[in-house]
């Protein structure tokens, strides 16, 4: 029988979603871990379907009347005169952005590829006006060029050609590296000068120097404008501490966490680089969860608290939306994000190009990986097949 699933030395040997199927709330049990239910063949064909132009738009409003209330929260919270409901209410307001952020940006990472939002034209308005400009992000022509043309070629991903790698390279990583340094750039990184220095110019060049006038014209317009108004307001100052601060540093942050992830970075280039299967073994499905306890209440409890304490920040802040799908939309860049989970799950088992899946279930299983992987030199971390089924 067929290897089906191939996972690594770290985390859970099987899917452990389908110890989930039986409980209550499958939506739920859907976005926690990531990995969705099993599609019937008649809900198949409008799962493939893209989104529409009015539901992508609704997502991006959403997203920013979230936003708007996290502002509004944090600041009441400054006035209240209590330094812990203070800090409270701008950590609160720091996820959201941080966490709408990172929405946004997998929506318009979506929309440049035709899979939200078709209409090109419309899509690279919509983007420009929600999401590039307001978190100084590179415009929707050079993303086009760096990520789609680039990183998604078959014989680009985690190569020297490869734009990504190339950015974890100078941020520190590379084969053979120490553990420890390893854990530290991880984590920290992204809060170092250096780094918080390179995305300012980043942000420059995003801004000022890459787009054509009228996408420069709405971006200076639109900071300029909102600077003027938060100063008139006399909020400038909580408008940098409750939107700049995790706009800019939290959310890198979180596009860090998720960066190093994501594929098999620095993969050696063996005899079938560049073919589908040599593809398909560079990124894996990223999954939340662990079996369910078989004990009384303090193996659920110790359950729920992991879900809490675990589960529900790697999804809040470095995986959010499709993210743990991740290997399936390299496979197939064009199915839309909000039925990704379920497809993935529906066409796991099936014969591919591109070879078996490949899965680990958690954050720090997947870490493990890497640090397996550029630490130790396990070049082939995947090796633990799970048969299919019957």
């Amino acid at each position: 029988m067929d290897a089906a699933i191939v996972y690594a030395a770290h985390g859970p040997r099987h899917n452990v979603r389908r110890e989930y199927d039986r409980l209550p709330g499958q939506r739920f049990w859907t976005w926690i871990t990531g990995k969705g239910r099993v599609l019937q063949p008649h809900e198949l064909p409008r799962a493939m379907q893209a989104l529409p132009a009015s539901r992508t738009l609704w997502h991006l409003l959403k997203n920013w009347l979230l936003i708007g209330a996290a502002l509004v929260t944090g600041d009441h919270a400054l006035d209240s005169g209590s330094t812990a409901l203070a800090a409270s209410g701008v950590l609160l307001c720091w996820l959201v952005v941080a966490h709408c952020g990172r929405s946004l940006q997998a929506t318009f990472h979506y929309m440049t590829h035709g899979a939200a939002m078709p209409a090109r034209r419309a899509a690279y308005c919509a983007a420009t006006a929600a999401f590039t400009t307001p978190f100084l992000y590179e415009g929707w022509h050079a993303y086009g060029r760096s990520h789609i043309q680039t990183h998604h070629h078959l014989r680009v991903l985690c190569s020297r050609d490869d734009p990504d790698q190339r950015f974890i390279e100078s941020n520190g990583f590379h084969p053979g590296m120490k553990e420890s340094v390893f854990w530290r750039r991880v984590w920290f990184r992204p809060f170092a000068p250096s780094f918080l220095w390179g995305q300012l110019k980043d942000a420059w060049q995003a801004t000022v120097v890459q787009p054509a006038w009228p996408e420069k014209a709405y971006r200076l317009a639109f900071l300029a404008g909102t600077t003027a108004l938060a100063a008139h307001l006399d909020w400038l100052t909580r408008l940098c501490v409750l939107f700049w601060l995790p706009a800019f540093v939290l959310f890198r942050h979180s596009l860090w966490l998720q960066l190093i992830t994501e594929h098999l970075w620095f993969s050696p280039r063996l005899d079938d680089a560049g073919s589908p299967s040599a593809y398909g073994r560079l990124t894996w499905g990223r999954f939340q969860g662990r079996p369910l306890p078989k004990g009384g209440w303090p193996g659920w409890l110790r359950w729920w608290l992991a879900l809490v304490l675990c589960d529900l920040p790697v999804r809040l802040y470095i995986y959010p939306q499709d993210l743990p799908n991740h290997d399936y939309h390299h496979r197939m860049p064009l199915v839309p994000y909000h039925t990704i989970a379920d497809l993935r799950r529906t066409c796991e088992t099936e014969p591919s190009r591109f070879g078996p899946s490949y899965e680990v279930w958690g954050y720090l299983s997947t870490l493990r990986v890497l640090r397996d992987h550029l630490c130790r030199g396990d070049c082939t971390p995947f090796r633990f097949p799970t048969p299919a089924q019957p």
